[in-house]
């Protein structure tokens, strides 16, 4: 039964879980410790082998806000798709099981919304390194609200932030009828701009309350390059060109971004790109070279990033991994 409180709306917390027992508990116990407490915690234990899924079941014990999903592995589409769909909110948060929150996080998010008039809010984020190092991005702003069309220009350049799941309160009518695609990777990346959309009015609270772990060894650091990015992005351009022509630009320019993003995982994963792909991500930057001149949202640092691995992969590959060690994340 749905909970409703015009103040007070309950936020359904889902948490989809795979092989993490290492940071599942600090994880969990974040969440169980955050100001705003009328809250529904929703373990997705997604057929993990190790012992996640006795470190939830040991939690639900402990608090009656905790639900537990154990089903078969089907990946982390499926997981949250399998925690929306008995989630009893009014809104929904997501939180990756390697990663905590701050105690603050959902009673800004929802403080935001609600005083915005908003369905949508999104928080600053801390990287946090296994070290217990922490980078914030420098540039965070002050609290504010975006239209659709600044929206997207900023989760697109990543300035402030960028189309992660994790760090968003959504209301669960952003999510009728959609959810995130099972079977890809850059799942956010697929949907987010469609969500964006239908909320048309995004809070953004310049706090960070996410926090992001860095780890060596995540599904961003595999011998094996996936190429999903780049097909999400030609999505939203095509989405975007047919919908908002006036954001033309844009749509193009981040695909050819995320063509250059998906080159860029051959480097820091130490994997050789085929010389086809090489070929395929020139052909996409010089396609939309002029969209990528005409981008007033790119810094002259991507955009000089462009006309280098246009000119030269090998020159592009040496200040990349120097660039890589100076900014980090």
């Amino acid at each position: 039964m749905e909970v409703i409180n015009k103040e007070h709306p309950l936020i359904s917390v889902i948490v989809p879980i795979y092989k993490v027992e290492k940071y599942l508990s600090k994880c969990i116990e974040s969440i169980i410790a955050q100001e705003y407490s009328n809250i529904e915690i929703i373990l997705v234990d997604d057929g993990s082998p190790d012992n996640c899924g006795k470190i939830c079941d040991d939690f639900a014990t402990k608090d009656i806000r905790i639900k537990v999903i154990h089903k078969e592995n089907g990946g982390l589409s499926s997981a949250r798709n399998a925690g929306i769909d008995i989630a009893t909110g009014e809104y929904l948060g997501f939180v990756d099981s390697d990663d905590s929150i701050e105690p603050f996080m959902y009673k800004k998010l929802i403080s935001s919304i609600i005083e915005n008039e908003t369905k949508l809010a999104v928080c600053a984020v801390n990287y946090v390194f296994e070290n217990d190092e922490i980078l914030t991005k420098s540039n965070l702003g002050e609290d504010c609200t975006f239209d659709f069309y600044q929206a997207m220009i900023e989760m697109n350049s990543h300035r402030i932030f960028d189309m992660g799941a994790w760090s968003k309160l959504y209301h669960r009518d952003l999510f009728f009828n959609l959810r995130f695609p099972e079977g890809k990777l850059s799942e956010d990346y697929y949907i987010m701009y469609k969500i964006f959309d239908r909320a048309q009015k995004i809070s953004y609270v310049s706090t960070p309350c996410y926090n992001y772990l860095q780890r060596q060894n995540s599904i961003t650091h595999n011998v094996r390059i996936n190429h999903d990015h780049e097909y999400a992005a030609k999505e939203q351009m095509e989405y975007l060109e047919k919908k908002y022509p006036e954001l033309k630009v844009l749509g193009h320019a981040a695909y050819a971004s995320a063509a250059l993003t998906v080159y860029d995982s051959y480097i820091k994963n130490a994997v050789s790109c085929p010389q086809k792909d090489i070929k395929h991500f020139k052909s996409v930057v010089w396609e939309n070279r002029q969209y990528i001149k005409n981008a007033d949202f790119l810094s002259k640092s991507k955009k000089v990033q462009f006309q280098l691995f246009s000119i030269s992969t090998a020159m592009y590959n040496i200040v990349f991994k120097v660039y890589r060690k100076i900014k980090r994340v």
